[in-house]
């Protein structure tokens, strides 16, 4: 047994890695990367600006739909202009959502309730229809 730079190595490299086997990982870490990037594409996060109807409505798309059958879990938050009176509320109407698309409500609620009237009725949680910036996470379950 020959020493290498004063060490008891041995100069024998049989059963060492050869061209083959260097092939053969480079095909399994493409197989391992395409499994990943499957993985991350199963969520996505967009801001958009959405226009609802007069209900307070808006159906949105999904940029990358999902397998058929798949229904994703889905959060959306609306964002509220600097120094408003009122706050916007979002949320997904319940059974809306499919492999494609969702159904997105959103209200417009007063940061402060005042009632002078007792016994009245009021409807503080006004739909609207003017553009509103929404921040939408979507993601397919595991």
């Amino acid at each position: 047994m020959a020493e290498i730079g004063g060490s008891p190595f041995p100069q024998d490299i049989s059963g060492k890695a050869d061209k083959t086997d260097v092939t053969a990982l480079t095909a399994r870490v493409a197989t391992v990367e395409s499994g990943m990037l499957t993985s991350a594409d199963r969520q996505q996060a967009v801001r958009v600006q959405l226009t609802p109807n007069t209900n307070g409505e808006v159906v949105y798309t999904f940029p990358k739909p999902y397998v058929a059958g798949t229904i994703p879990a889905i959060q959306v938050t609306a964002e509220t202009p600097s120094n408003a009176t009122y706050k916007n509320d979002a949320g997904v109407v319940e059974n809306s959502a499919n492999n494609t698309q969702a159904t997105i409500v959103i209200q417009r609620v007063p940061k402060t309730l005042t009632v002078t009237i007792l016994g009245a009725v009021l409807n503080i949680f006004a739909p609207i229809a003017t553009p509103v910036w929404v921040n939408i996470f979507i993601r397919a379950p595991v």
